[in-house]
């Protein structure tokens, strides 16, 4: 007889149930959301393809609709591409895009927390614990492996 299993992803993790926040942009004020996190894949994306405008392009439109409600990521866009508004500019979403995930990481923080997940180590921190590790296990090797001195 078989078992049926059923796993709920739409358990734990919901950015979709936290309130939206406050954002001024070039004088106006929209509505910004916590936005999922893979938006770290589009900024990998977009420092590769840095000479590709295209490609920043599209990178920057899904940034915006991943923060901003549909109809204000298209007028935020119109902004990055007039020629006439010297202020916002693709860095100018991509720094946004990194305050707006700033001011949530404290929730996000505690929803991790919530479901038992261990927090995200950054590059540097993983590449520290990498370089500890090793050093320990050669102490480690060193100590274990000293015989006493014969007498």
């Amino acid at each position: 007889m078989a078992t049926e299993f059923v796993i709920d992803g739409d358990a734990g993790h919901d950015p979709e149930r936290l309130p939206p926040v406050s954002v001024r942009i070039d004088g106006e004020v929209y509505q910004a959301h916590c936005p999922k996190d893979s938006i770290g894949l589009l900024y990998a994306d977009f420092e590769e393809r840095a000479d590709d405008a295209s490609a920043q392009r599209g990178i920057t439109e899904q940034t915006l609709r991943m923060i901003l409600a549909p109809e204000d990521a298209e007028a935020v866009m119109a902004k990055v591409l007039d020629m006439g508004n010297r202020r916002v500019g693709v860095s100018y979403v991509m720094d946004l895009a990194q305050k707006v995930m700033r001011h949530y990481e404290p929730q996000l923080q505690q929803q991790r927390e919530e479901m038992g997940v261990a927090e995200p180590q950054n590059r540097a921190q993983r590449r520290s614990a990498a370089k500890r590790a090793p050093a320990k296990k050669a102490a480690a090797k060193k100590t274990a492996t000293k015989k006493p001195a014969a007498r």
